[in-house]
């Protein structure tokens, strides 16, 4: 990911969007009959013991043995907790020469067909060191990712939503800035495949998670996200106590987001962009200090419920366009 200073008018103007939603907006709810539940103290030891067995496979670039490896056994995992794990892989053409990439994924139905993709990246940064872990980029939030799915697996909650989680490929550009040829190389063959694909399925929100272990977790909501998205995420920190602590950031993020924006998909972005020895710097970030004794299970905890805290909130139809608002349920506790 990169990040970027928007103009002052421009961040003005973004802030004062979402800050009339999150007060002006009253909290209209549709029940449905799925609720996920919060998720136990043990998760968080649980999601980092899945970033620790993952920083095994080290470094992760796209296209290499490592790569493939730690696919593989993302799949294992899923398949390991009840569910069919898919794998896309494809070679494309990057400013760097042909490369391998696979993203993986699995789908939870629920009652209708309409998605809501919760997704990170499990590949590092290439030429940092010849056993760079990104135990926090990249490691980290596919630890939150497996923790949720085992959360899943053992609750099985009925939604109406279909829950989509991704693990893309790619995200890392190999050389020292994004461009159209490198980088963002899984979330861009994804949300290309909900393009091709919308008479079928409807992605009505990609929640895109990074960076999230530090012990000094400080979660920022970039400044290119959905409003309405941003606006359920700050309630939902403001509301519970059980889920990470997030703030309106101040930049613009170059990060899996954007392709989905780009698409026409809401998207939302969740990030820690300081990581380092000291508050305020970043000086772990790219480098091999990313590793594994810099990760928080209690901050790992904390994402997960804040993602299942979002969750529930698109699930009851909580501030969400109304176009998108699930169906009531006929009974007689339904909200007037």
């Amino acid at each position: 990911m990169k990040r970027k200073k928007l103009s002052r008018s421009i961040a003005g103007i973004s802030l004062i969007a979402i800050c009339a939603l999150i007060s002006g907006c009253a909290h209209e709810t549709t029940q449905v009959e799925g609720i996920i539940e919060t998720l136990p103290p043990e998760t968080g030891i649980k999601m980092y013991t899945y970033v620790s067995e993952l920083v095994k496979i080290s470094p992760r670039d796209s296209g290499t043995l490592n790569s493939s490896l730690a696919s593989r056994w993302i799949a294992t995992q899923i398949q390991r907790l009840g569910y069919k794990p898919k794998a896309d892989a494809w070679t494309e053409s990057t400013a760097f020469g042909s490369k391998a990439f696979c993203n993986v994924y699995v789908d939870i139905p629920g009652k209708s067909d309409r998605i809501i993709l919760i997704g990170s990246h499990y590949d590092t940064k290439a030429g940092i060191c010849d056993d760079f872990q990104g135990a926090n980029d990249g490691g980290s939030t596919t630890g939150v990712l497996l923790g949720l799915i085992e959360h899943f697996s053992n609750t099985r909650p009925q939604l109406y939503h279909t829950i989509r989680f991704a693990f893309f490929d790619g995200e890392e550009c190999y050389g020292s800035k994004y461009q159209d040829d490198d980088g963002l190389h899984g979330s861009k063959r994804m949300a290309y495949q909900f393009v091709k694909d919308r008479s079928s399925s409807r992605l009505i929100a990609a929640i895109i998670i990074d960076m999230v272990g530090d012990f000094n977790q400080k979660l920022e909501i970039p400044r290119n996200v959905t409003p309405w998205l941003a606006t359920i995420a700050v309630r939902e920190t403001a509301d519970n106590p059980e889920a990470a602590r997030v703030t309106l950031g101040s930049s613009i993020l170059i990060d899996d987001h954007i392709p989905f924006l780009i698409s026409g998909f809401p998207a939302l972005n969740l990030i820690d962009f300081e990581y380092g020895s000291a508050p305020g710097k970043n000086d772990y970030w790219h480098t091999p200090e990313d590793t594994i004794d810099k990760i928080d299970p209690n901050s790992l905890h904390k994402t997960g419920n804040l993602v299942v805290g979002i969750l529930n909130r698109i699930e009851r139809g909580d501030d969400v366009p109304p176009e998108l608002k699930p169906p009531r349920q006929n009974t007689a506790n339904t909200a007037q």
